[in-house]
């Protein structure tokens, strides 16, 4: 399973009860990434994904307080007193659910559209003008409420630790 939409390392880590070799998160993220599994993956991008999670991610990671990495022994864990990280592994804000309503409000601008076209009344008789308005209405108004969505989820968030 893919984990779309979420910080991949932190979401692998929280279902280890001990910790894992750095080299092992790697293949995983790789697999997953590459949709694919751990036996069929190329060398190169098992490097690929082993050389960012060394050199940027575990890091940035320790650094926010959220794991434990040792780099002599490659070692890596979800420390039990990390902030709480729900927030970096889950869709917390339901952003998963914004494509469903743009295809919703899509979907109604379409059928508007086409009974004005057709000369439904009373929407035969509204200008096409007046009919092209309310499209991008809509649109504008689901866009700034989207917008105004994902400004308040960032804002509920504790601490950043910047780009997955």
């Amino acid at each position: 399973m893919n984990p779309q939409g979420k910080h991949i390392p932190l979401y692998y880590l929280r279902q280890q009860i001990e910790p894992v070799q750095l080299t092992d998160l790697a293949e995983e993220l790789a697999a997953w990434e590459n949709d694919t599994t751990v036996e069929e993956l190329s060398s190169q991008a098992r490097k690929r994904v082993y050389v960012s999670l060394y050199q940027t991610h575990a890091p940035k990671l320790q650094e926010a307080g959220l794991i434990t990495y040792d780099a002599d022994t490659g070692e890596i864990a979800l420390r039990e007193d990390a902030p709480e990280v729900e927030p970096f592994i889950s869709n917390g804000d339901n952003e998963s659910k914004w494509y469903q309503y743009y295809g919703a409000v899509a979907l109604l601008n379409a059928v508007l559209l086409i009974a004005a076209i057709v000369g439904v009344p009373p929407l035969g008789t509204i200008s096409p003008l007046v009919i092209g308005l309310v499209v991008i209405s809509s649109f504008l108004v689901l866009s700034i409420t989207h917008g105004v969505s994902r400004r308040r989820g960032k804002n509920n968030k504790s601490f950043d630790i910047g780009e997955p």
